[in-house]
């Protein structure tokens, strides 16, 4: 339940999935954007977004900017996120198509919670301030 709860919230693409376990094979590597974009045969666009994505979950990567292009590496502050990520590449490695299956079935989800709140939107009527 933690694994499915940790990709709910915390990876949206395919790009964050790829790159998170990369980052954890390689754990004692720091990597700039374009280094994991080339390992991972992506555009570094894409990479920078996936990065940037995994740098909001809280305590996954660590950042090190100071020579003037960003590093990321990956060092959980908690036990507890080490353990689910080592879970996440245990399950793609050994049941990949379910984990695919569950991150299609979370990107529906926020498709629809997202198309729920623009609809939301559509009939909230606003009072004129006088």
């Amino acid at each position: 339940m933690l694994l499915q709860a940790f990709l709910h919230d915390s990876i949206s693409s395919y790009e964050e999935l790829e790159a998170l376990l990369l980052l954890a094979r390689e754990s004692g590597r720091s990597w700039t954007d374009s280094e994991l974009a080339e390992a991972l045969k992506v555009q570094v666009d894409a990479m920078t977004s996936a990065l940037d994505a995994l740098i909001s979950v809280e305590g996954l990567l660590e950042v090190d900017s100071q020579t003037g292009q960003r590093r990321c590496r990956y060092a959980p502050k908690s036990e507890a996120l080490r353990q689910v990520v080592a879970e996440l590449a245990i399950a793609y490695v050994e049941q990949r198509l379910a984990i695919v299956r569950l991150m299609s079935a979370n990107a529906l989800d926020r498709v629809r919670g997202a198309a729920l709140l623009r609809l939301a939107d559509a009939f909230r009527i606003e009072r004129s301030k006088k």
